[in-house]
């Protein structure tokens, strides 16, 4: 909870702070949280490393919801018609999708600026109890203080160890999600690793926007199904495969044809270690907190595979179990 005295927001912070309250992260849980702050009179500043609006509006909900608009419309046009597949403008879906981004963007920008929250840019980190620099990473960097701090950094794909992702490769054949939602290609053979949310979204995208030569596509994980995340796969659709009362199959989602013999062949494949060729990988094995450079170590706070530990009230606390001084956590 932000205790912050009331203060003019065209003048100093409280008691000598350069701002009540400094939140590093502009993603909706910042933004959230800096119109809130601003809203109560509080002098407010959001520091923001990437781009407002953070990974929801840059490289995640808004895009993937509008490819999955799509995708429903193909489907449709599908069964109305009685049609294989239907044709389309892989560059013009790809860039309605994501030219939503700049439009939300600009909406959250001017929201915050509309209610006095000064945006300070470039990556921040903290320096100690009440004070942060932002500025371009390894250059000089400005420095301000405030009475209290909330983290909100987000969080960034998580790729399993051993697995390399081709960020700088032309053809990007191991993607991530931030690939994948440009939209830059659409493999003939792709394999989804990975049984969440997102990989049950680009699994509908994948086989809607998919050619006539290969009509399934193949989603594996090693770990075993939760409740929710087997009732969620059977609502999916009709094209996707029963998911066994188990759920211990390691071949999770096919779709298309031929489901029942793929469910058998991708779990043979992995359990026997034998390989599976196809012409993509997107890793979607979930997502990872984002707290690298954050100067938790400033704090002497230790972080827990990425995790910044809190207490009940989502206060950050140290290597000691003791809170650290007017810091918070908005996850």
């Amino acid at each position: 909870m932000v205790e912050a005295a009331v203060s003019s927001r065209n003048g100093s912070g409280s008691d000598g702070f350069d701002y009540d309250l400094v939140i590093i992260g502009a993603g909706v849980g910042g933004h959230a949280a800096a119109l809130h702050a601003a809203e109560k009179g509080l002098k407010t500043a959001i520091i923001e490393g990437d781009a407002v609006g953070g990974t929801c509006v840059n490289r995640g909900c808004v895009a993937s919801k509008a490819l999955l608009a799509v995708s429903g419309r193909m489907r449709e046009l599908q069964d109305e018609f009685t049609v294989a597949a239907a044709g389309y403008d892989r560059q013009g879906v790809a860039d309605q999708a994501n030219n939503l981004a700049p439009k939300f963007r600009s909406n959250l920008t001017s929201s915050l600026k509309g209610l006095g929250v000064d945006i300070l840019e470039r990556f921040g980190t903290i320096l100690g109890p009440q004070k942060v620099k932002y500025g371009k990473v390894g250059s000089s960097a400005n420095i301000v203080t405030a009475n209290d701090m909330i983290t909100a950094t987000g969080s960034v794909p998580f790729v399993p160890k051993g697995v390399e992702v081709d960020v700088w490769s032309a053809g990007k054949t191991v993607i991530t999600s931030d690939h994948a939602l440009k939209l830059e290609l659409i493999p003939d053979w792709i394999a989804i690793v990975g049984s969440g949310y997102i990989g049950l979204e680009f699994s509908d995208i994948y086989t809607a926007l998919g050619t006539s030569k290969k009509e399934f596509e193949v989603s594996v994980a090693k770990t075993s199904f939760k409740a929710n995340t087997k009732a969620l796969a059977e609502n999916e659709g009709e094209r996707l495969a029963k998911v066994p009362d188990n759920g211990e199959i390691l071949g999770v989602h096919i779709f298309g044809l031929h489901a029942a013999d793929l469910i058998h062949e991708a779990s043979n494949a992995i359990t026997l270690g034998t390989c599976i060729q196809v012409d993509a990988a997107l890793i979607t094995t979930g997502r990872a907190p984002f707290s690298k450079r954050l100067g938790l170590e400033n704090i002497k706070v230790e972080s827990q595979c990425g995790f910044i530990p809190v207490d009940e009230h989502m206060n950050v606390i140290d290597a000691n179990g003791k809170p650290v001084r007017r810091l918070s956590l908005y996850w």
